[in-house]
């Protein structure tokens, strides 16, 4: 059961277009992890985010360690049936409506703020930061044997308005903090 459910995550096809053919580097293949998360990952019914004519926002709040990868990922690519906007932002009032928040390693000096900014309102938060995850970001990349893995946060998660399928939590590390 565990060697289907991977291959029902990490094999479903996302068709990136040509930008992993031509080069791979580890942020596109978290870029094209973000859209894999979001299959597995329950948002709010809420009348703005049913409606497909929205998009669904990713935000990189710091400095953007994607550089542009993360553009041509998602310039054709949709997520829950919605066309993709990339924000890259500085502060915290610029988070507006997203959805996804990737949080870089130069925050680490603001996780608590940027974390309690966002508490309680329907964002996954996602960074690739050692500890980040032990520090409340629900899913963290974590680098092992030379293969990206994420670890979930699990208590953060439960606190949330979102909802995770077991899927997901059962292809990832498991936190849970007090």
């Amino acid at each position: 059961m565990k060697k289907l459910l991977y291959i029902l995550f990490f094999i479903l096809p996302i068709n990136p277009g040509p930008v992993l053919f031509g080069q791979t580097s580890e942020y596109v293949l978290k870029a094209v992890f973000l859209e894999k998360f979001s299959r597995f990952i329950t948002w709010p019914a809420t009348p703005e985010f049913a409606d497909t004519s929205k998009p669904f926002i990713i935000t990189v709040i710091g400095s953007n360690v994607f550089e542009n990868g993360i553009e041509k990922v998602y310039a054709k690519q949709k997520i829950k049936n919605k066309t993709v906007q990339v924000k890259k932002i500085n502060s915290l009032d610029d988070i507006g409506n997203t959805n996804m928040l990737f949080i870089s390693y130069s925050e680490t000096h603001r996780l608590n703020e940027i974390l309690k900014f966002v508490e309680g309102r329907p964002i996954v938060t996602i960074g690739d930061t050692k500890g980040f995850g032990d520090d409340g970001v629900m899913i963290n990349f974590v680098i092992e044997d030379q293969h990206i893995r994420f670890e979930i946060n699990e208590t953060v998660v439960r606190k949330s308005k979102l909802q995770f399928s077991y899927m997901l939590l059962n292809q990832s590390k498991i936190i849970k903090t007090p």
